[in-house]
């Protein structure tokens, strides 16, 4: 039957095609070589993980909303996980971005750190919480932090990938002649690090919300010898599902990218577990109070882009350009020439005529026909 496709230009494609299956060849066998794991390798241990959203009213910004109402929120989700793990209760708990909200830092408020150390002891699991802290007079920290089951502070991450306008104004100074900026009134201070939280759960691997979006932050902490993913968030001034799909969409292919399992919590969604294919095994609704349990995976496998990043697929497509560039330098297309010739002598015939048209006018004759 016909394939659509003209008859010249069939042989064009064909080289195309064999150029492109070479790039991925090459891929394919890079991976091999290099002992990547495509998809993270096999499970070395399960964890039983709680993601816990407390639910509440979506399209506010953080001033419209008194921070005791959200951590009061997130405690009481948390009451009720024994009414959803099953019997099973989990060795993790995850908590969202930004849900304990301090005006000076954690270790100067013993009363906010009791209440988080209470509250793992009480779950006899890890748990990690997304807190900020004021810096006064103009800036704040972003961070996430583990407290062991026994109460202990084990870890911290302060954000890297800032969101800019959003948390913190770059060139405040220029701005504040053009634009009201007093729905940013502070800038979150850059963090650093490589994101690992080292905890009896396991070498968690955390990107604070916008960071999903960024490659590097998924990557880092892999490298670094993470075997799970977290990615604590807060997308609750959106008030439409737009950008928490979108995030989703990111925590996927980070999950998908690194060859591990992806646990996501928010305040007011969505909260999702993924699995290491970029699957989503789980995920809450939108506003609603909510607490996701279930078995995560912990895996150790290197995968091609954990090992080399972009570099593979810019080198396969430089393969592939080049490599389709060569047949087609190469290759013999009889139909393909016999339209170039065809062309060319076109423009010879109407070269010649406007020649002679310009001839007989010099002359004062009528114009050749």
């Amino acid at each position: 039957g016909s394939t659509g496709v003209p008859p010249r230009i069939r042989p064009r494609v064909a080289r195309l095609v064999l150029a492109g299956l070479a790039a991925a060849i090459l891929v394919a066998v890079g991976t091999g070589l290099c002992g990547a794991a495509p998809d993270g390798g096999p499970a070395t241990t399960t964890v039983r993980v709680a993601s816990v959203q407390g639910g509440g009213v979506r399209g506010l910004r953080k001033a419209q909303v008194d921070p005791a109402t959200v951590l009061q929120a997130q405690l009481a989700a948390t009451a009720t996980i024994p009414t959803v793990d099953g019997g099973r209760p989990p060795t993790l708990v995850l908590w969202p971005e930004d849900v304990d909200s301090l005006a000076q830092t954690l270790e100067s408020d013993p009363s906010a750190q009791a209440v988080l150390a209470n509250q793992a002891r009480s779950l006899h699991a890890t748990l990690v919480v997304g807190v900020t802290e004021s810096v006064p007079p103009l800036a704040f920290r972003n961070e996430v932090v583990a407290f062991g089951p026994d109460g202990t502070l084990l870890a911290r991450y302060e954000k890297v990938h800032r969101v800019p306008f959003g948390e913190y104004v770059p060139d405040r100074g220029f701005f504040l002649n053009f634009a009201d900026l007093s729905a940013v009134p502070v800038d979150a201070v850059p963090g650093h690090g490589t994101g690992v939280l080292v905890t009896p759960a396991g070498r968690l691997g955390t990107m604070i919300s916008y960071e999903v979006f960024f490659a590097d932050r998924g990557r880092i902490p892999t490298r670094a010898g993470a075997d799970l993913l977290l990615v604590p968030t807060n997308t609750s001034s959106y008030s439409t599902g737009q950008v928490p799909t979108q995030e989703i969409a990111a925590a996927r292919l980070q999950a998908v990218a690194e060859g591990r399992d992806l646990v996501q919590a928010a305040p007011t969604g969505y909260s999702a577990v993924v699995d290491h294919r970029g699957h989503v095994l789980a995920r809450t609704d939108l506003g609603r109070r909510e607490v996701l349990v279930a078995d995560v995976s912990r895996r150790t496998g290197v995968t091609l882009y954990e090992r080399y990043g972009d570099l593979p697929v810019l080198l396969a497509a430089l393969a592939a350009l080049v490599l389709g560039w060569l047949l087609e330098l190469v290759g013999t297309d009889p139909d393909a020439r016999e339209l170039t010739e065809a062309t060319a002598h076109r423009r010879r015939l109407r070269h010649q005529e406007t020649e002679a048209r310009g001839w007989a006018v010099r002359r004062g004759g009528p114009p050749a026909r």
